[in-house]
């Protein structure tokens, strides 16, 4: 099955009213809601919120949630102070000609909502005074814009201007924390690789990893909001849902073959990001931030845009590691693209386009072992070489060495390290455009709609973790993402608006071996696997570089999101009231043949030339599997102004989120009572959720009434969709990625384990001795929806007419949050009792009578069981310095001390111990740092338009500009794990922890003796013969006493800096050429350690014969490489990119 045909079925899904809905969720008795009875306490709370959506029945239809517009609002009051009824209000769109009007209620008050953002102008008139105008008033999304306006006693034909320059730039009505990055620093600011997501980072209570592509080395989800996980944010793309619900992260620019983003948004399409936290009760679903993209309209003035962005190796400083006389890594990227925007009809319809491209090509430097020749030639067996082997050796799978010496060694010759410096290359080609249009039916009636299509193809090395980097095994990965949605806005009076929006998102990415062609029958290989799962098996041949593809391939999933939402806005006397509800169903189709093309380890070069295989792995079975979930919503919020200084805002939402299915009812789960693993009847893998009220609550106080000094404070509660990756899971192939109830050894579709041994031969099957899986996976039946509590003091204070300072305390906890662990894990005293060297019932020395390790259940090894058991707490100072133009400057500047703490990261274990404990009978001793945490945090944007020149010269003096990102920042918490496969603690823990023995000491200017070795041990004693975890005395072995993220990484330091020249053709057309200079001091950073291993050899790091570790840890990578986007992700050298831009 190909990617362009997957999922090519819809399943129709039809709006009802809120009505309707809410009687299917509550009161049916369907896989769906399954609402029961009333003895399960919840009519009480049925009869509640159906007494709401009965009163939002019967007003006009409801519509604004999660809005991408703005809001207008103020008091009109006459020179002595007193409140003006009855004033006309005329808000006009200075881009569109469009207009809204309203009046006055009897406090003077006016509020004008869903405007699309842009440029307004305001018109108050009233009988015996004279009219004034508010020019040049900036409407952004999600932002309440204040302009009040005093009245002067004369003629309604008198008129006097006001400028927006003197309105307040402090928000003085709402408590919602976040920021707004505008079109201008989108578009001006160095940002590498022209990743939207990257801006995000500038608002406060942002943190990342360096790498500023995920919220920490080696996981998923973009970054975390005040202490949320990362795989806890909300994007939309115009109010509707942008979100992959497989992973919960962004569907465009989610992260592709391995960390190079697989779409893109066009950056030029981006109106405004407006960041969100502590939101009102419109917004849901995530118990992060709300990021919500703002795309471009057209206007009645004909605008757009052409451009090309361009680097190369000559313009890249080398990589840290990349030492000469070692090849310097090519690379080359270009991006280009357009826009188009303008009236269809004048005043009434407008279009706008966008489409951006990209072509990066490059190669991953590294240095291996390859066979010579000459290793090939001393050890060809008697018999001579195999005919399977040989034909492997015919396609040439190893590059030829390039540096001197051999990796085996021999009489005359001692091994080297590597003997070949290698360029695997690696290409990404990106295809993106959206399309926008807006019809105005008149002043009261708006439709938009758009369409996003983004189109990729990857291929690198290293990738999904198991890759390696000899040429010929890349990962191919296609990726294809589609958006329509379309909102709808009608003004019934002007104290009453409706909007409605419904949105469809399709994701599709497959993983796929670049030599997924390749049928390995043809040259004798029998591994029995259909055409889906051709290409090379996973070949280990002991001291060289592997060969074949990364085993978790192929993987293929496309994810369908609906989003429908009702809404609206209703202006009461002093009340601003917002009702409404909103539905979101997901689908996931994935298959996922991990390790289905198998695994196969020769012990020599020689076993290899004879055939003779060491060992290996093969897993079949029927992988298709098919989930679906879905959520509902109901929300109501009262903005309540209780005089013209002080606002209070109180909400209530409540989240329904449905349990996730499977179509053909193929989850299992384990049964922690007895260990014994069943089929989930009905496809239901927990009992439904329906408590999630979701109470919020803030203030605003206006001190001087001016706009100058506001104090603001709020609470809330905010529950957390579900990723669906927790529950599809990852087959055990690899201690990084945790299974799930979604593949099991029993069932419909059970999967199988066979191992491969004996010579290779074309006439027998490679892989034999198929069995199911002996583990069981699981989820707890009475998880509850993670949420989080959100408190936040702070104070804003305006400056100037300019400047604006905002000081505040933010703070976080988090609750029944995901985390998966081991209810099959033996007791301390079980394994303090066992014989460390039994092995079947057999001592390795001592023969028959030994005592092995006990597990409850003895059938499984590991039952590891999803479950919402995890806290969290975060706690911040934050602080911002804003300054708007100023004799051309803009400048942007915050600081954030935070620190957060939890006792899982995420809910998977995609960083060592993020999700599972280490002693899984004791998982609140996993309470430490967050991986996501970082306690001081400096970011700072300018944008600098240099002063025009005089006379003559003017035309090569003018236009001239500069801008810059700094940032500085903390490192980041990591651990220390020995070799899973070691067991030192005897408890089979994937990732367990070594004894902390000494003091830690950070050697921070050299990277390669970072870490002290000598401050760890492995946790048992030693017999003295050997120093494997077979030699751990009885009765030593315990859990590790090094805490859960006690380690820190390096700090980040890093200065962004562009310089531009814009030259006018003619009056409406201008070219610029810009020169980006991405970490302009070329100051090295370096990556976290990943799964930094104790070996128990003779490697310099190693353990030596008292159990303890010798030397020092090193920092072998930079933040770019070790994400898998070298060059464009965020933390590499120094790279120059060169670009021009026309406009008009």
């Amino acid at each position: 099955m190909s990617l362009k045909t997957w999922g090519t079925g819809t399943k129709r899904v039809v709006a009802t009213g809120p009505l309707t809905l809410f009687i299917n969720v509550l009161l049916t008795q369907g896989k769906e809601a399954e609402m029961q009875t009333c003895a399960r306490g919840v009519c009480v709370r049925a009869a509640l919120m159906l007494a709401v959506i009965l009163v939002m029945t019967f007003l006009p239809r409801p519509g604004k949630s999660q809005t991408f517009r703005g809001t207008i609002l103020g008091t009109i009051t006459d020179q002595s102070g007193a409140a003006i009824g009855g004033a006309k209000v005329t808000v006009r769109n200075l881009d569109t000609g469009q207009t809204r009007e309203t009046v006055t209620t009897d406090d003077g008050s006016y509020t004008v909502r869903e405007l699309p953002i842009g440029n307004y102008s305001i018109t108050v008139e009233k009988t015996a005074f004279r009219t004034a105008a508010v020019t040049g008033v900036r409407v952004e999304v999600s932002i309440e814009r204040r302009a009040d306006v005093t009245l002067q006693a004369g003629e309604v034909s008198q008129r006097i201007e006001v400028s927006a320059e003197i309105l307040p730039q402090v928000e003085t009505t709402a408590d919602t924390l976040g920021g707004t990055i505008g079109f201008t620093l989108a578009t001006d600011l160095p940002i590498n690789g022209r990743d939207y997501t990257k801006l995000i980072y500038m608002v406060p209570g942002v943190a990342g990893s360096p790498d500023q592509i995920t919220d920490s080395p080696g996981s998923f989800g973009v970054f975390s909001v005040n202490g949320a996980r990362g795989r806890s944010n909300n994007f939309l793309l115009d109010g509707t849902d942008m979100n992959d619900g497989y992973r919960n992260d962004p569907a465009i620019n989610e992260a592709g073959v391995f960390g190079t983003p697989a779409t893109i948004l066009p950056v030029e399409a981006v109106a405004e990001i407006r960041v969100l936290s502590n939101f009102e009760a419109e917004y849901g679903r995530s118990a992060g931030g709300v990021i919500n993209i703002v795309t471009k309209s057209g206007s009645n003035q004909w605008h757009g845009t052409g451009l090309e962005f361009f680097r190369n190796t000559v313009l890249n400083a080398r990589n840290y590691f990349n030492f000469k006389p070692d090849r310097k890594a090519p690379f080359h990227n270009n991006q280009f693209g357009g826009s188009l925007g303008g009236p269809i009809l004048r005043n009434k319809t407008f279009f706008f386009v966008d489409y951006e491209g990209q072509r990066e090509t490059g190669a991953q430097s590294s240095l291996a072992c390859v066979p010579t020749a000459a290793d090939i030639a001393a050890n060809v067996p008697l018999g001579g070489i195999n005919p399977v082997s040989a034909a492997i050796l015919a396609r040439k799978p190893w590059p030829a060495p390039n540096l001197p010496g051999t990796c085996l060694g021999n009489a005359s010759e001692p091994a080297v390290s590597n003997n070949a410096s290698l360029l695997t290359p690696f290409s990404n080609r990106v295809d993106s455009a959206i399309a926008k249009i807006d019809h105005n039916f008149n002043s009261r009636n708006l439709l938009t709609g758009r369409y996003y299509f983004g189109d990729s193809e990857q291929s690198y090395p290293l990738a999904l973790v198991g890759g390696g980097l000899v040429p010929g095994f890349n990962t191919f990965t296609p990726t294809r993402v589609q958006l329509i949605s379309i909102s709808y806005v009608t003004v019934f009076s002007p104290n009453v608006v409706y909007e409605a929006r419904v949105g469809w998102i399709r994701f599709a990415e497959g993983f796929f071996p670049q030599d997924r062609g390749f049928d390995p029958s043809t040259i004798g290989l029998n591994t029995g696997v259909s055409s889906k799962d051709f290409g090379l098996p996973k070949i280990s041949v002991s001291g060289l570089a592997p060969i074949g593809a990364d085993a978790s391939t192929p993987r293929q999933r496309v994810d369908s999101n609906w989003h429908f939402i009702d809404g609206v806005s209703w202006k009461l006397g002093r009340h601003d009231l917002k009702f409404g509800y909103e539905y979101r169903r997901t689908t996931v189709s994935q298959i996922f043949d991990r390790n289905f093309r198998g695994k196969i380890s020769f012990n020599s070069l020689g076993d290899f030339l004879a055939g003779n295989v060491g060992s290996g792995s093969q897993a079949r079975g029927n992988t298709d599997r098919n989930t679906s979930e879905n959520n509902y919503s109901l929300y109501i919020q009262d903005s309540f102004r209780w005089n013209p200084r002080f606002t209070l805002n109180v909400g209530l939402r409540w989240d329904y989120f449905g349990v996730i299915q499977e179509k053909k009812n193929l989850f299992t789960n384990v049964d922690p009572t007895t260990g014994v693993p069943f089929l989930v009847a009905g496809g239901r893998l927990y009992e439904p959720d329906y408590k999630n009220f979701a109470p919020r609550i803030s203030f605003a106080w206006d001190s001087t009434g001016k706009g100058k000094t506001v104090l603001r404070g709020g609470y809330g509660v905010f529950y957390d969709a579900f990723s669906q990756d927790f529950f599809m899971g990852h087959l055990p192939f690899a201690p990084t990625f945790d299974p799930g109830p979604a593949y099991s050894g029993i069932g419909p579709a059970p999967i199988s384990f066979g191992s491969a041994s004996g010579t290779l031969s074309s006439s027998t099957p490679l892989y034999g001795g198929f069995s199911p899986l002996g583990d069981g996976f699981g989820v707890d039946r009475h998880i509850r929806t993670p949420y989080m509590q959100n408190f936040n003091l702070n104070l804003q204070q305006r400056l100037s007419s300019n400047a604006v300072l905002q000081v505040g305390y933010v703070g976080s906890n988090g609750r029944k949050l995901f985390r998966f662990r081991d209810i099959n894990q033996p007791s301390q005293a079980a394994i303090n009792a066992a014989d460390v060297a039994c092995v079947g019932g057999s001592n390795l020395s001592l023969g028959s009578g030994c005592v092995s390790v006990s597990r409850t259940f003895s059938s499984l090894f590991y039952i590891l069981q999803q479950e919402t058991a995890a806290n969290s707490n975060y706690h911040a100072l934050q602080t911002s310095l804003q300054l708007r133009p100023w004799h051309g400057l803009t400048s942007n500047m915050n600081y954030v001390w935070s620190h957060s703490i939890d006792t899982a990261s995420d809910g998977e274990d995609f960083v060592p111990n993020q999700a599972q404990p280490n002693d899984s009978s004791r998982p609140n001793l996993e309470k430490g740092n967050s991986s996501f945490d970082i306690k001081h945090r400096f970011v700072w944007n300018v944008i600098y338009e240099l002063p025009s020149g005089k006379g003559s010269w003017s035309r090569l003096t003018d236009g001239w500009g500069l801008n810059s990102v700094v940032t500085l920042q903390t490192g980041q918490p990591f651990l220390l794990n020995y070799n899973f496969e070691d067991d030192f603690d005897g408890s089979g823990n994937f990732f367990g922890r070594p004894d902390l023995v000494g003091p830690v000491r950070y050697n921070r200017s050299d990277p390669l003796n970072f870490l002290n070795l000598s401050a760890f041990a492995v946790p048992c004693t030693l017999d003295g013969t050997g120093t494997a975890a077979a030699n751990c005395r009885s009765g030593t072995r315990h859990y590790g006493t090094l805490g859960r993220n006690s380690l820190r990484g390096n700090n980040f330091r890093n200065f962004d800096f562009s310089i531009f020249k814009r030259t006018p053709i003619t009056e409406h057309i201008n070219l610029e050429f810009r020169a980006e200079f991405y970490n302009i001091l070329n100051h090295p950073n370096f990556t976290n350690p990943l799964l930094p291993l104790f070996i128990a050899d003779a490697a310099p790091n190693g353990i030596n014969l008292n159990g303890t570790s010798k030397g020092f840890y090193s920092l072998a990578a930079t933040p770019d490489v070790s994400i898998g986007n070298p060059f464009l992700g965020g933390g590499g050298s120094r790279g120059i990119q060169f670009g021009l831009k026309l406009s008009f």
